[in-house]
């Protein structure tokens, strides 16, 4: 099944092309209002709490609480949690945007990997990629989807489902 899963992730990226976020996003500064938060310098630890929102430039997050986390490096993860947390994000040079969901959000920048557990959505324009876990390289554009442990004894485990559309010839 694994294998299967695989297939299906290496399909949808091939078949979806290339989906870089708007690189000048990372230029604009980032806006973060929440109902409280606190922040300790020391640690370098943030954690905002109550209707969150992130605002960089295309990209806006919402979650109900989120932590952000900068090592000696400079290296960042970011931990969204909410019913659901969200994120949308223009792509570049397109007038399309890579939305996505999940109970659970992590990204992590020294990998670039962004991790939806619980109930994951990810949609760029009518392609749509759910199931448990979906895990996905912003720098490499892979994606990994898994359907999730069964939720019940003799029930087969969940399932994951990728909806395509067909592309018209001279799209890329």
């Amino acid at each position: 099944m694994y294998s299967k899963l695989i297939v299906a992730a290496a399909l949808l990226a091939l078949v979806a092309g290339p989906a870089a976020a708007e690189q000048a996003d990372r230029k604009k500064p980032i806006e973060i209002t929440a109902d409280s938060g606190t922040l300790d310098q020391l640690k370098g630890v943030t954690v905002w709490q109550g209707n969150v929102i992130v605002v960089q430039g295309t990209l806006r997050a919402t979650a109900d609480q989120v932590t952000v986390t900068r090592d000696a490096q400079g290296r960042q993860t970011l931990q969204g949690v909410g019913r659901p947390a969200t994120f949308r994000q223009k792509l570049e040079g397109r007038p399309e945007y890579i939305e996505g969901q999940a109970s659970r959000v992590d990204y992590t920048s020294a990998s670039n990997q962004v991790v939806l557990t619980g109930n994951a959505r990810v949609r760029r324009g009518a392609d749509v990629v759910s199931g448990s876990v979906i895990t996905y390289n912003t720098e490499t554009e892979v994606y990994q989807v898994s359907g999730g442990a069964a939720t019940a004894p003799g029930q087969s485990k969940g399932r994951v489902t990728v909806i395509l559309q067909p592309r018209d010839e001279g799209q890329k």
